[in-house]
């Protein structure tokens, strides 16, 4: 399993990871409650006597059923200062998915436990400070080719068996580094530039280390802040699934209605429609996933963290959350006050007025929650068109610039976004630490003058009796821009547009197509213009990562770029050698992905974004509304905004484990 399978994107509500329907199909093998029962305090009782564990597992341990809480934790316990207060014991937070594929929630409330993690305030990629987790210290050896992290004396799972080095082995050779379970090639974290594992060292029992070749930009932030990494693995658990410790891995995947051990692994390791599978997460769940209409999740008794007063966390003894069908249904439950604490999904302009009503009502707050987009939409038009004339038309910059100039961006904002965001190219949005102004506002100025005057300058001067420009070679300025019909407010948007630019001698078909459709023509390099969103520039990007400012990624550049990704990935084997400019941005694009230093990798980044800004690849729109998420007002240490920066993965980062109920929920 690598981490494109199962990180969870938060444009569309049923985009999902890997293996969870999968799991449905599953006898009930893997049904159960766990090695241990624990069960919660009362539910819907908070402000359980404080003491150094929950009532429930001092009562276990008081009947020699557990072991004391001295045992349970290890020598040190990572201390986490809660965000308000030290809280209590007690309580069920409620909160609700969308359909069983949603099952980024559970990831990003519950399951946010990586080996080192992000600082609970996101400052961006470069600035947000990266803290031991798992591990209790870390160093970077060699400019950045070895990673060594010490681990805490006495750390156990879930079941009371000991992490070990052994966990951190199985998890590297067994897993991520085993050929045989990436058929199709390892991830690119685990790879020297040559292709090959970098190595992974026990190097004494509380000590491993991971060593490349050259320098591994990225490898800190990619394991604090991408789901599916998987650092450690409870090999006494999961042995039983791969062939090289049982010969039976196969029957038991057959058993089980999958074809083989490489199909029913990712399935067995995924705690949630596995609840045998053991973590080191603060809830552990009870119920599948793929079964039933929630997941109750109860409190890990072998939980390894503890608040300022040296007490177990967390303090919450239970979660119950809801698996949806429609978002409408969150939205109801939220205004009626059934939710506790929530973030995504239900988040929209659309909605805002509704849950803003219902505040009283529902004994619930609004959290600011910063958009991760940088755009609300853009559009990009084919410079590697197989047409000829086609790309021609669409290469040129004035041709592009004139068009932006006649868009009413504030009416598209006023009318689609409520009044919410500013006009915007796709550029870094503000408060992001690439933030470029000239880059965001050129050619967004509203005015059918400007938009005139570029298009005079391309040469389009002459009309037919329609209005319509002509190009040089007599055909109408005419073309067709692909919308993916489920994207309302894009859909929305260009209707706009279009009429827009027909006042200025332009006529643009918007077409609206399923997103499988869409996908298909834009990748065959057919498609003429085609809109989506756009995300901020990322200085620690993965494989093709910022295709929208520079070619680097086929697919996502396929709506300007295409054959130019093709080139750049396939190193002149494959696609279109690009302009010389462009060539330069992947240059250093190459020369940035390989820097270690990250004041050095940023100063690189704003090169390349200069290069962009002079290149103008895609029409931007706007900057992206505010998101929202809500939280009962009697639910503490929740902070009052988040960021829903994919990397940061909140609220995991703001210590969930530590929020509480100062009252009854």
């Amino acid at each position: 399993m690598t981490p494109d399978r199962t990180r969870l994107p938060r444009r569309t509500l049923l985009r999902a990871g890997g293996g969870v329907l999968a799991a449905a199909s599953l006898s009930g093998a893997l049904s159960g409650c766990g090695f241990f029962d624990t069960d919660a305090d009362n539910g819907d009782s908070a402000g359980g006597q404080k003491g150094k564990e929950a009532p429930s597992l001092k009562k276990q341990a008081d009947a020699g059923k557990l072991p004391k809480v001295e045992e349970r934790l290890p020598d040190k316990p990572l201390e986490v200062k809660p965000l308000q207060e030290t809280g209590v014991y007690g309580g069920t937070w409620h909160s609700a998915m969308i359909t069983p594929e949603d099952m980024g929630w559970l990831r990003f409330s519950m399951g946010y436990e990586p080996l080192v993690r992000w600082a609970p305030e996101w400052q961006g990629v470069t600035k947000t400070k990266i803290l031991p987790n798992v591990c209790e210290k870390y160093e970077v050896i060699g400019g950045g080719k070895e990673f060594v992290f010490h681990l805490r004396k006495g750390m156990k799972w879930s079941d009371g068996k000991p992490l070990t080095v052994d966990d951190f082995a199985f998890a590297f050779d067994d897993y991520n580094a085993d050929a045989k379970y990436h058929p199709y090639g390892l991830y690119a974290l685990w790879l020297n530039k040559n292709g090959k594992p970098a190595r992974f060292e026990a190097v004494d029992d509380l000590t491993v280390k991971y060593v490349f070749d050259e320098p591994k930009p990225g490898f800190l932030e990619e394991i604090a802040g991408t789901t599916g990494i998987f650092m450690f693995l409870p090999k006494h658990y999961l042995k039983q699934f791969h062939p090289r410790y049982n010969k039976d891995a196969n029957k038991l995947a057959k058993d089980a209605g999958l074809a083989d051990w490489i199909a029913y692994l990712p399935v067995v390791s995924e705690a949630w429609s596995n609840p045998k599978m053991p973590t080191v997460n603060a809830w552990l769940p009870k119920t599948e996933v793929t079964k039933g209409s929630s997941v109750t999740c109860v409190r890990n008794p072998y939980y390894w963290k503890v608040d300022s007063d040296g007490a177990q966390l967390p303090y919450i003894d239970k979660v119950v959350v809801d698996i949806l069908q429609e978002v409408e249904v969150e939205v109801l439950k939220i205004s009626n006050g059934d939710l506790d604490m929530q973030l995504y999904q239900f988040g929209t302009v659309r909605n805002k007025p509704v849950i803003s009503r219902n505040r009283a009502k529902g004994g619930y707050r609004i959290i600011d929650v910063e958009p991760d987009s940088a755009n609300t939409m853009i559009i990009g038009f084919n410079q590697t068109h197989p047409d000829k004339k086609k790309r021609a038309l669409y290469a040129d910059k004035d041709f592009r610039v004139g068009l932006s100039y006649a868009i009413n961006r504030q009416k598209i904002i006023d009318t689609v976004f409520a009044g919410q965001g500013k006009p915007w190219q796709a550029g870094p949005n503000p408060g992001n630490e690439l933030y470029d102004e000239e880059l965001g506002t050129q050619y967004t100025e509203y005015s059918v003058a400007k938009a005139n005057e570029a298009l005079d300058r391309g040469g389009y001067t002459k009309r037919n009796g329609d209005g319509i420009r002509l190009t040089k070679d007599g055909d109408p300025l005419a073309f067709t821009v692909l919308v993916v019909s489920d994207m309302a407010d894009q859909v929305d948007a260009m209707d706009l547009i279009r009429s827009d630019w027909r006042k200025v001698g332009v006529d643009a078909t918007v077409s609206r197509v399923a997103e499988t459709l869409y996908w298909e023509r834009v990748e065959a390099g057919k498609a003429e213009a085609s809109t989506w969103d756009c995300n901020n520039f990322d200085v620690r990007t993965g494989d093709g990562g910022d295709h929208y400012y520079l070619p680097s990624n086929p697919r996502g550049s396929s709506r300007y770029g295409g054959q130019w990704a093709k080139w750049y990935l396939r190193e002149g084997k494959d696609g279109e050698e690009p302009p010389a400019r462009v060539k330069r941005q992947l240059e250093l694009f190459d020369q940035m992905r390989a820097t270690f230093d990250t004041a050095r990798a940023t100063r690189l980044a704003r090169q390349i974004l200069e290069i962009t800004k002079e290149e103008f690849y895609y029409i931007g729109i706007s900057t992206p509304p505010k998101d929202y998420g809500i939280t009962k007002t009697a639910l503490r240490n929740v902070p009052t905004s988040f960021s829903a920066a994919g990397m940061h993965q909140a609220p995991g980062p703001s210590n969930p484990s530590t929020y509480y109920f100062k009252s009854k929920a």
